[in-house]
């Protein structure tokens, strides 16, 4: 076995590195630092390691810093199917279970830019279920801006979302004294052929705001949040 790999108790002895990291997930005592390694060689050494593998890796993960080299770790996976001529996108639970993690670890951030470079990660494209958590993260938490990318990400990627998303907006919007904004997000879903339900219509009409309109930017400021077509602009556009 390498030097540069951890001397971990598992597996039969003087087995491969290849045949260690097969198994290294049976064994709760294996830290992410030496799953990373062990895979890392794998990969270099064997080829693209399966899906399982990330998925556990991801939810061994303690910390943002240990899940952020797992996604460079997926990212060399990918290269190395790609080089097999292997092509396909990893699964939308492979997908799921990164964004579960990072949301579980409070790093949200590292959910969505996976999320919006999923190419370059191998990650499915199609990520409207993966990336509702994350609006309703960051609606639960008043980020309207952050919500809103997460939005245009999931627009830009393919079929317009549907009305749970839709919903998922508009309580948002609503919930933080923006029902301007809830408007305008119902006008865009009902252009794109969506139809809006009634309980997320009622939520507009009866639900009164927070309150904390003071500490949140003005209308005329947030009011640059959407273009005409609902796209997201610069995030600077709003008071720090």
């Amino acid at each position: 076995m390498s030097k540069d790999l951890p001397q971990v108790r598992f597996g039969l002895p003087g087995a491969s590195a290849a045949s260690i990291a097969q198994e290294w997930y049976h064994d709760e005592s294996v830290s992410v630092q030496e799953a990373l390694k062990l895979l890392v060689t794998r990969i270099q050494t064997s080829g693209p390691v399966k899906q399982h593998h990330l998925q556990a890796l991801y939810q061994r993960c303690k910390t943002g810093d240990e899940l952020d080299r797992a996604l460079k770790l997926t990212r060399l996976n990918y290269l190395a199917r790609g080089a097999l001529q292997q092509h396909a996108p990893f699964s939308h639970r492979t997908s799921k279970t990164l964004v579960q993690q990072a949301m579980q670890l409070g790093v949200p951030e590292l959910a969505a830019r996976a999320l919006e470079h999923s190419a370059e990660f191998g990650l499915p494209a199609d990520s409207v279920k993966e990336a509702t958590p994350l609006l309703i993260y960051y609606s639960k938490q008043g980020d309207l801006l952050k919500m809103l990318e997460v939005y245009e990400v999931i627009k830009r990627q393919g079929r317009h979302p549907g009305p749970d998303v839709c919903y998922v907006l508009v309580k948002g919007c609503v919930d933080w004294g923006r029902a301007d904004l809830a408007r305008l997000i119902i006008k865009e879903f009902e252009a794109a052929g969506v139809r809006t339900r009634q309980g997320t219509l009622a939520y507009l009409n009866r639900r009164p705001s927070m309150g904390i309109e003071s500490a949140l930017p003005t209308a005329a400021e947030f009011a640059g949040a959407l273009t005409d077509d609902g796209a997201v602009v610069e995030r600077n556009a709003a008071r720090a």
